[in-house]
């Protein structure tokens, strides 16, 4: 529809959903957990429950994120529902921490008081590793590190911000759309939505919890945020351990 027409103000939605609980601490992270599949397969029958359609599923090409996409259509069908076969688009994969980590870490390590005992405590007290984690991260939005070998924060953001952009202009008005991603780029689409600072955006992937659904609007103007972070599946199981970020 061309901008402008009626029914193409905001009548459109993107569920943005983070993948389930990943392997923390196992030689490939990048395996939903038995609770991430847990987690999953809730989202999809509470999906079904509500009478969800949607005219396209897409997941980046993680595993994690194709395997949580996988169990919620799954659940979902089991009561004789449907949702589309899912396809991969790499535009809404997460950031290549590894490579971040690994080129950053020696220099926080050099830098920063208590680093290494917290690197030397990582596996076994995750807040050792959120701490590193997060000075890491600190350092690489706002370029402040020596590697040729990272990945640049701003190339990130673009890859997401276009790969939501093309998307919305494929898909255009009156549809509902289901992106299976990570909380790298649930933190990007939030930006773009509400014009957060880099610091913000990057704070806001803590927040985001597995298997969540943040909702957006979208129309020929942009996105708009309607939802954050919705985890209501997971808490109606009343069971906290369903409640994880990694």
């Amino acid at each position: 529809p061309k901008p402008g027409t009626r029914n193409y103000f905001f009548m459109s939605e993107i569920y943005f959903i983070r993948h389930g609980q990943a392997s923390f601490g196992q030689e490939n992270y990048d395996r939903l957990s038995p609770a991430g599949i847990r987690q999953a397969r809730l989202l999809g029958r509470h999906l079904a429950r509500l009478d969800r359609s949607f005219n396209a599923v897409i997941c980046g090409t993680l595993e994690r994120q194709q395997h949580t996409a996988g169990a919620m259509i799954d659940a979902f069908g089991e009561n004789g529902s449907r949702l589309p076969s899912p396809h991969t688009n790499p535009a809404f994969d997460e950031f290549d921490s590894q490579a971040v980590w690994l080129a950053i870490l020696p220099q926080v390590l050099d830098d920063e008081p208590g680093a290494k005992a917290d690197l030397d405590q990582m596996l076994a007290d995750r807040r050792a590793f959120q701490r590193l984690f997060q000075q890491v991260m600190e350092r690489w939005i706002t370029d402040r590190y020596d590697s040729s070998e990272c990945p640049g924060w701003q190339d990130f953001t673009g890859r997401v911000r276009t790969g939501i952009e093309t998307l919305t202009n494929q898909w255009g008005s009156e549809k509902r759309l289901a992106v299976v991603s990570s909380g790298g780029p649930i933190s990007v689409a939030v930006q773009m939505a509400l014009g957060l600072s880099d610091a913000n955006t990057i704070s806001l992937t803590w927040q985001i919890a597995n298997a969540s659904v943040s909702r957006f609007k979208y129309s020929h103007r942009g996105i708009a945020l309607a939802g954050f972070n919705d985890v209501a599946h997971l808490e109606l199981e009343k069971d906290p351990q369903l409640i994880t970020y990694r």
